[in-house]
């Protein structure tokens, strides 16, 4: 039987024998008896408990096929084939063939190739996420160990390409012949090549001697070995690689070299340095902090010693320049009621022309800071503030500080008013009161001195609150607009100094060197208190007057509106003796005897609480508006769309009544509009009513008086500010046939401050369109915004003008290639202002920029080529001309 060619069937003819010989035996029962007592040690508390080898499987495994599944139970093998997928736990193989050894643990997968010898259905294998592609795969669960030909994985930014790869039980690889690049292109525009590496997938690429490829030319760049953090989730500590740089002022260079401290997820640290051969070198500390649902801020902290010129020479200068950046935000669910945030931006005024590459920071001379803390009690009206507050001209070198300020409040209460009343509201009912107060302590220096103990010899301190009483009352009820309200005030200050002045007909000018007859000011020092008890009147009625003109049906225009209202006030202040402190003495001013009234808390951080005469005056004002109805051309909803056509147009003077002399104040007049919905108008005028003797002074002599003229102009400025791309769409009815040009984002380098924009330019994915004829359609999306502003100043003979012209915005010349400008014209010096011009280009996986500045004492060019992942940041070529390089 051995030899016979059906085995099966001598197996089914033995076991069909087998039967019958059982069924022939005749069974009998046999009685026992032998009683056996039964054994009360019924388990064996010595046996062996089952044992499970340590390289047995110890999750099941799930296989399907779309195609089909074949089972070898001899063998202990499963075939899949067509869409294969088998998972494991975390674990999951797909492939076109996977064969699975149920003996071993061991997984095989391959794809296919189709007529035209691609691949396809290639394994990808995912454990997490973390997974990747390959020709073929050999996976032993048992001591999760693969092996894998020509595999491809994405780590972080970057492309992994290997021959041969090998996957260790703690997930990493080890690769040989393998390629790494961050550009996603088949093949790679560029990529790094290596024979060995070792890959901690999430974290990091260590490989041996590596050289790089670009456009399938192996370049001389040839590197002992590689480093690429590919950490996703956390920061981790390490060294900031410094840029080598040249230039004729300062010599050779390392520039922002340094490490990264990646102390927590609440907080970081990086320290960079700067070091040139001349001498000069900075430091910069910079750190990141947040909180999650409590604050978030920024602290940059900047020290240089910029040198110039050549030690023993006449052009030699060495200065020790600072800087300090701040900011702090609180999350508004973090303390309700309390706030505290902080914005601080303070420089030596020669930090940014010797260090500062941001274009704006050379133009804009001023900084402002703030840090403050306020406070508001729920069910009260009370609330504080304190601040600390940084004011900074970098062009004059002076500084003001607050160390500190701090205000108390009460808001506006009504004591007279029950908490339960009902009906209408008792005129007397609208009595309100309020309190309010104040220290401050102010320090003018200079920015030389700020740090050392002389600027606090002219600090000035202060203290003052003011606690008012007053109400409304409407005599009228059919004029609403007509109110009149009394108020009474108590006022108080307290100041560390006084001022007496005195006449000294016999002091000596030691700048002129002459004795020179002079008012004398005395400065004493200590507490000094002032109060007033100040009753005042005040009316004024605000009406409103409308004018409406309607068109015939059938035009464009439906109506014009014209809003006018009116204001007029009046108020009286009368001087309450014996209730007020003596605040105001009265010194000669020269030898004629003549007099002069002065306060002696004159020249305080606050001003004196009381007038030493009574005032009184009347104020007028008057402010336009006028919109009108307009239809859209071919409408045909029947529905006018409202556009004004003067925003505001405001004029307002007032008149002393109790002046000596030039009781008129000057009239003020200001325009604001809008023209076709992009062009903004403004424009202000000052006038006077007096005119001017032979000398240039002005008389108590109306202006009308002397030339027949209502008023003389002693200022006007106006300005012009509009996009011309919008306004030409419009006018050729293109509302919307050319997509807005994305914002440039700026970057947090040198090269993007220089004028170019390193975000913003990406690959169109847009379908070309096609005009009427099938051409393709001429799309270059532009923008140019301008703005002209005008200034004239005549406040007594002499008169100034000046004018300057403003340009900006960008110009896609391709889907590509962007440029963007900033420039501008003095009319009135007859020069070009700050320019800068950049330009970049898209080029897929890399980026080329050129940034040009070339007029000013910034002028300077820088041209890079870039790889755009971060990974590889330090893979570029730059070429500049610095701007310190003016020679």
């Amino acid at each position: 039987m051995y030899f016979f060619k059906e085995k099966r069937l001598a197996v089914i003819i033995l076991v069909i024998s087998n039967c019958f010989v059982l069924f022939s035996q005749e069974e009998k029962a046999v009685n026992d008896t032998v009683v056996v007592k039964r054994d009360s040690l019924v388990t064996d508390t010595l046996s062996k408990p089952l044992t499970i080898s340590p390289d047995a499987i110890d999750m099941t495994i799930t296989h399907t096929a779309r195609g089909y599944r074949k089972t070898d139970f001899v063998n202990k093998k499963e075939y899949l084939v067509g869409e294969g997928v088998v998972t494991y736990g975390d674990i999951t193989l797909k492939a076109d063939s996977i064969m699975l050894n149920m003996d071993t643990g061991v997984i095989f997968a391959t794809g296919r190739r189709d007529s035209t010898g691609k691949m396809a259905g290639i394994p990808v294998f995912q454990q997490g996420t973390e997974s990747f592609e390959s020709e073929e795969l050999t996976y032993n669960f048992k001591t999760r160990k693969a092996r894998v030909l020509n595999m491809v994985t994405q780590q972080e930014e970057g492309y992994l390409h290997s021959e041969v790869t090998k996957k260790l039980e703690d997930g990493s690889f080890n690769i040989s012949k393998s390629t790494y690049s961050t550009c996603d292109a088949i093949p790679p525009h560029f990529y790094v090549g290596f024979n060995k590496a070792k890959v901690v997938p999430g974290k990091k690429i260590i490989t041996g001697p590596a050289y790089l490829v670009l456009e399938g030319i192996p370049l001389p760049l040839v590197i002992p070995f590689g480093f690429f953090p590919i950490q996703k989730k956390t920061a981790e500590s390490g060294i900031i690689i410094p840029k080598i740089g040249q230039t004729f002022q300062l010599g050779y260079s390392l520039r922002d070299g340094g490490y990264y401290f990646a102390i927590n997820d609440n907080f970081d640290l990086g320290l960079t340095g700067s070091l040139y051969t001349n001498g000069t070198w900075m430091i910069n500390a910079t750190s990141n902090y947040v909180k999650r649902y409590k604050y978030s801020g920024r602290i940059s902290l900047s020290y240089a010693n910029n040198i110039t010129g050549h030690k023993g020479l006449q052009d030699y200068s060495k200065s020790w320049n600072y800087r300090l950046d701040w900011t702090y935000a609180q999350d508004p669910k973090a303390h309700p009621g309390s706030r505290f945030s902080a914005s601080v931006s303070m420089s030596s005024s020669a930090y940014d022309k010797n260090n500062s590459y941001v274009v704006s920071e050379h133009v804009n001379t001023t900084r402002q800071s703030s840090i403050s803390y306020s406070k508001s009690w729920d069910g009260t009206p009370f609330n504080i503030s304190v601040s600390v507050n940084h004011s900074q001209n970098v062009s004059n070198k002076t500084v003001s500080l607050n160390l500190p300020k701090v205000n108390f409040n009460m808001s506006r209460i009504y004591p007279l008013k029950s908490r339960k009343a009902t009906g209408p509201t008792k005129w007397y009912q609208d009595l309100q009161f309020q309190y309010s107060a104040s220290i401050d302590n102010q320090i003018n220096t200079f920015d030389s001195l700020l740090f050392t103990p002389e600027v606090f010899k002219n600090m000035r301190n202060g203290f003052k609150h003011d606690a008012p009483l007053s109400i409304a009352i409407r005599p009228f009820r059919k004029i609403t607009s007509f109110t009149i309200s009394p108020s009474l005030s108590y006022s108080g200050v307290l100041f560390t100094q006084k001022f007496e002045k005195r006449w000294d007909p016999s002091y000596f000018n030691p700048v002129k060197n002459i004795v020179e007859p002079s008012v004398i000011t005395d400065t004493l020092r200590g507490f000094f208190y002032g109060q007033s008890v100040r009753a005042s009147v005040s009316a004024g009625i605000n009406p409103q007057i409308f004018g409406t003109y309607t068109f015939k049906q059938g035009s464009r225009v439906q109506a014009i509106r014209h809003v006018i209202k009116p204001s007029i006030g009046f108020n009286y202040v009368p001087v309450l003796n014996g209730l007020s402190t003596d605040m105001y003495k009265t010194v000669q001013v020269d030898t004629s005897g003549r007099t002069n009234q002065y306060s002696v808390f004159q020249g305080n951080i606050f001003q004196t609480p009381s007038l030493p005469t009574r005032s009184g005056g009347l104020t007028f004002s008057l402010v336009n508006t006028v919109e009108a109805k307009v239809f859209q051309k071919n409408d045909t909803t029947g529905k006018a769309r409202k556009v004004k056509i003067i925003d505001n147009f405001t004029i307002n003077t007032s008149y002393n009544i109790f002046a000596d002399s030039l009781r008129w104040a000057p009239v003020n007049m200001s325009l604001t509009t809008t023209l076709f919905e992009n062009i903004s108008v403004s424009a202000r005028g000052n006038f006077s009513m007096y005119g001017l003797d032979s000398t240039g002074r002005v008389i108590n002599t109306f202006y009308y008086q002397q030339t027949k003229r209502p008023l003389r102009m002693t200022g006007f400025n106006t300005s012009v500010n509009f996009s011309l791309n919008q306004l030409l769409n419009k006018w050729m009815g293109k509302e919307s046939s050319q997509p807005a040009t994305p914002p440039v984002q700026p970057a947090a380098n040198e090269e993007a401050i220089q004028g170019i924009p390193t975000q913003g330019v990406t690959e169109s994915t847009e379908p070309v369109t096609e005009d009427d004829y099938g051409y393709a359609s001429f799309n270059m999306p532009w923008s140019l915004r301008v703005a002209y502003n005008f200034t004239y100043s005549k406040p007594l003979t002499k008169s100034t003008i000046s004018q300057t012209l403003s340009l900006s915005g960008d110009l896609t010349l391709t889907r590509k290639t962007r440029i963007t400008y900033t420039s501008g014209y003095d009319i009135t010096k007859k020069k070009i202002t700050m320019t800068s011009i950049g330009i970049v280009r898209d080029l897929h996986c890399w980026e080329m920029s050129f940034g040009w500045v070339p007029t000013g004492y910034l002028k300077s060019w820088n041209f890079t080529i870039r790889v755009k992942a971060s990974v590889l940041a330090d893979l570029k070529y730059e070429r500049r001309k610095d701007f310190h390089d003016q020679y």
